[in-house]
């Protein structure tokens, strides 16, 4: 419990320094795209700044950053992209993610850690990407309505 308490308080943060405010602003000024690259690099960055690697830091968080972006303008507001980051973040920690053994084990039957990690973070890049394109269809649809 004090986990996931601890990751629903690091997506209010995150979401509300990043996906609240500056992507509105950003929005105004640059466009919905250019925003949400601003945002997703300046997020990446800071996940540098607390020891990734820039290329886990920009298809990691930078990639996440597009998806709870995208939730935040389609819903207008943050509860949903709250949501999805603590529920990302959590799900991440018991599958070892973060560090910890966790409470599913990713078992590697054949090839080398190294080509199953390249999987993982293709599948990852893949789902987030879907998820980031049905969020901007759900406010394009609303849009073309209003």
């Amino acid at each position: 419990m004090v986990s996931l308490l601890a990751y629903v308080s690091l997506a209010c943060r995150e979401e509300l320094a990043f996906h609240g405010y500056p992507l509105r602003r950003s929005q105004r000024i640059l466009g919905l795209w250019s925003a949400q690259l601003l945002i997703a690099i300046v997020f990446a960055g800071e996940h540098v700044a607390g020891g990734w690697t820039w290329e886990n830091a920009l298809l990691g968080a930078g990639v996440g950053s597009l998806l709870f972006g995208m939730a935040s303008i389609a819903t207008e507001g943050l509860a949903v992209p709250i949501g999805l980051h603590a529920a990302y973040n959590f799900c991440d920690l018991l599958r070892g993610g973060k560090g910890s053994g966790g409470v599913w084990m990713e078992v590697v039957a054949s090839g080398s850690p190294a080509r199953a990690q390249t999987v993982a973070m293709a599948a990852y890049v893949a789902l987030m990407s879907l998820s980031t394109l049905a969020f901007w269809f759900w406010h394009s649809r609303r849009r073309l309505r209003i």
